[in-house]
């Protein structure tokens, strides 16, 4: 049976990407928490091609679906205690991946107000 879907894939697609991008959050700020933990590997999610195949498929099914994959960072060894996070580059990843997450909330927000504009019939 077919789902209906009350909004465009293109909102599909910033739903997607603010619920991956809130995941990748938890991850790094987890990363950054456990600095000193011994024998910890960073985390961190990708996500870019799993949206790829997503966007490409023909069915909505799939970008419903997309959630990313789950990496853990065994090459890079900090200190001699095994711990594989670099804290400069999970506060760059942190930084940007805010401010991903801000621009996506905006455009979401934007959308929001054009389809209340249009049924109130303000966007005349």
């Amino acid at each position: 049976m077919s789902q209906v879907h009350l909004f465009d894939r293109t909102t599909d697609l910033l739903k997607v990407t603010m619920d991956i991008r809130s995941r990748r959050h938890l991850l790094l700020v987890g990363n950054i928490a456990n600095q000193d933990t011994p024998g910890y590997q960073a985390r961190d999610i990708s996500f870019k091609d799993e949206l790829a195949r997503a966007l490409k498929a023909p069915s909505r099914d799939r970008l419903d679906r997309t959630e990313g994959v789950l990496t853990v960072n065994t090459d890079e060894t900090v200190g001699n205690d095994l711990n594989t996070v670099n804290i400069e580059l999970e506060m760059q990843k942190l930084a940007s991946n805010t401010g991903n997450y801000n621009a996506v909330a905006s455009m979401v927000g934007w959308k929001y107000r054009m389809m209340g504009d249009s049924i109130s019939g303000e966007g005349r």
